[in-house]
């Protein structure tokens, strides 16, 4: 009883065709870098129009159109990021032989 499950998988292991050899490329820490700075981006973007919001309501409507500007400003830095990290998380798989 012991030596099937060892004839078993050499059995198997026999009878399975050669199987390709596949590589798979992971991304360097660069997409990951992006997408944290697109992040960051984002937050402060979130802060900015808040900020806005509140220099509104109190009638300060200069420095509210100034954070608002700031925070379109994070957004379109943010995208740029996001942009770059889908750039370089252009990763993949490579099949050698057949």
């Amino acid at each position: 009883m012991r030596m099937f499950p060892a004839i078993a998988a050499a059995t198997l292991l026999a009878a399975t065709p050669c199987m390709a050899q596949v590589i798979i490329a992971s991304p360097d820490n660069g997409a990951a870098r992006h997408e944290y700075n697109a992040q960051r981006q984002e937050n402060a973007a979130q802060r900015d129009e808040y900020k806005a919001h509140v220099d509104a309501a109190e009638g300060n409507y200069g420095a509210a159109h100034h954070e608002q500007d700031k925070a379109v400003e994070h957004q379109d830095r943010a995208q740029h990021q996001a942009n770059r990290a889908a750039e370089d998380s252009q990763g993949g798989m490579v099949v050698i032989g057949h």
